[in-house]
């Protein structure tokens, strides 16, 4: 799972497809306990103490640890139509609290989901570290899918 940076646009795009259905993998965006079994490994971190208010509006929040230390991401829900759509302000400790946006789409198509993830307004070279973020996340989703074959990247 490859996502690209545009540094100069300060956005991170990236397209995976997904072995079940809409719903299936818009639950696991959006419930707290799938969050903590997907969203992390022990190598790299683990997140925990998820918490969500998911409506528009709503505060959402997440802890994680890693060998190096613990952090927290947290934001605002900017838009949430099950199953198709979810949008949320991005809030990260290790950046200050700087606020950004990402904005997930789901469709269906034959075999499962297709996610089309953009991150948007990142600063600087933020967005190739955040590139590479978005990489190991979509990548973890996947794994949780099991029978996933088909994984797309986009520019």
């Amino acid at each position: 799972m490859t996502a690209v940076a545009d540094v100069k646009a300060g956005t991170v795009r990236a397209t995976v497809e997904i072995a079940a259905s809409p719903e299936i993998v818009f639950r696991a965006l959006t419930d707290p306990g799938e969050l903590a079994r997907w969203w992390g490994s022990p190598e790299m971190y683990q997140t925990h103490d998820w918490r969500l208010d998911l409506r528009p509006g709503g505060k959402w929040s997440c802890q994680a640890r890693s060998a190096q230390g613990a952090g927290e991401v947290r934001g605002e829900y900017l838009a949430v139509e099950p199953p198709r759509l979810l949008e949320y302000t991005w809030e990260p400790s290790w950046d200050q609290f700087k606020q950004s946006i990402v904005r997930c789409t789901l469709e269906a198509v034959p075999g499962g989901t297709r996610v089309d993830l953009v991150h948007r307004g990142l600063v600087g070279d933020s967005s190739r570290d955040h590139a590479e973020g978005w990489s190991r996340v979509l990548g973890w989703l996947i794994g949780h899918f099991p029978g996933t074959r088909s994984v797309r990247s986009s520019a």
